[in-house]
């Protein structure tokens, strides 16, 4: 099969699961809250594609808030901000300002293109007072699923790490506090028993890239170290992708890094993505009350450094007589 075949088969099984997702989530009706303030599009680049939304809570407008910077997944060749949208307004109806970013795809411009965006995207929010006004930037957050989990993981890596700064030509002094990640990617196409693909599918995604020195400062399950911010995961079983978390865990607990998975093992749509596609369901409920959790005590320092995966089952289960049923919140903690 040639690159060009394969490029737009790649391409069009991501742009077929985009329609999916915005059918299920047409299908669930779901609306702006209308105490939330929102702004759409604001250009930060020079491409029609380099666009941004902010959401934040209407009555917190003069205060400068946490804030959580929201990369999209697609596999590289797809996805759109839009899809993300009800997952945003959720996190900004906790309090915090959200800003989705929108970004190049490989078929236009290979990867990292979208890490280099996410820095142009980072210098226009500091640098327009308009933006920047809503924004603490002692308490700013990456969120990001399956690929644009690669591009958060990789962005705060490199924010960590003079040598990377310089390789991707990054000149900045912020800080990231913490990770949140959605069923991630955190190097490009370790799949398991379809590693035979791996070369093929890389030239897909690094394009014009592929050739160069900086594919090789993409992969985070090599780049990691002991300086990686902490960060919670949230995984499902059934979900290929999860091997990656699996993979990083190992590595982050030689290291003594804080970085907490949330594992579902039993659920209805526990599939990739899941948390985003199914705002509004019991897992994603329970994903944000650990998100803010998690985000309260990292701002407050009393996250611990400790890595742990934990595995969950939110499920009906029926009791003795067969007239009632309880609910079962099930979290068991599995050493890494």
């Amino acid at each position: 099969m040639g690159e060009s075949m394969l490029k737009k088969i790649y391409a069009k099984i991501f742009k077929y699961t985009d329609i999916a997702t915005r059918k299920r989530l047409l299908r669930q009706n779901l609306k702006k809250p209308e105490e939330l303030y929102e702004d759409i599009d604001i250009k930060y680049g020079e491409d029609d594609i380099n666009r941004f939304d902010i959401i934040y809570p209407s009555s917190q407008k003069d205060q400068k808030l946490t804030t959580i910077l929201y990369i999209h997944g697609g596999g590289y060749v797809a996805g759109l901000k839009e899809n993300c949208i009800i997952h945003c307004y959720r996190l900004a109806e906790m309090g915090y300002c959200v800003i989705s970013m929108e970004y190049t795809k490989s078929e236009t411009k290979g990867f990292p293109t979208p890490v280099f965006e996410t820095f142009q995207l980072l210098s226009y929010i500091q640098n327009h007072e308009e933006i920047a006004k809503h924004i603490d930037f002692d308490k700013l957050f990456l969120c990001g699923d399956s690929a644009g989990g690669h591009i958060s993981a990789l962005v705060a890596n490199i924010l960590e790490s003079e040598d990377l700064k310089q390789k991707f030509g990054v000149q900045s002094d912020l800080k990231i506090k913490g990770l949140i990640l959605h069923s991630p990617v955190f190097g490009v196409f370790k799949f398991g028993k379809l590693r035979f693909l791996r070369k093929r599918l890389e030239e897909v995604v690094f394009n014009e890239y592929n050739s160069q020195s900086i594919k090789n400062c993409c992969n985070n399950l090599e780049l990691l170290n002991k300086n990686f911010p902490p960060c919670i995961i949230f995984t499902a079983n059934n979900d290929i992708l999860n091997v990656h978390t699996n993979i990083l865990l190992k590595k982050a607990k030689k290291l003594n890094l804080s970085i907490m998975n949330y594992n579902f093992i039993t659920g209805k749509n526990l599939f990739h993505d899941f948390t985003i596609t199914y705002p509004d369901g019991k897992e994603a409920k329970f994903a944000r009350q650990k998100t803010k959790l998690f985000i309260d005590n990292v701002c407050q320092n009393t996250l611990s450094n400790k890595c742990e995966k934990k595995n969950i089952s939110l499920v009906m289960s029926k009791i003795t007589d067969k007239t009632q049923t309880k609910k079962i919140d099930e979290e068991k903690t599995i050493t890494c």
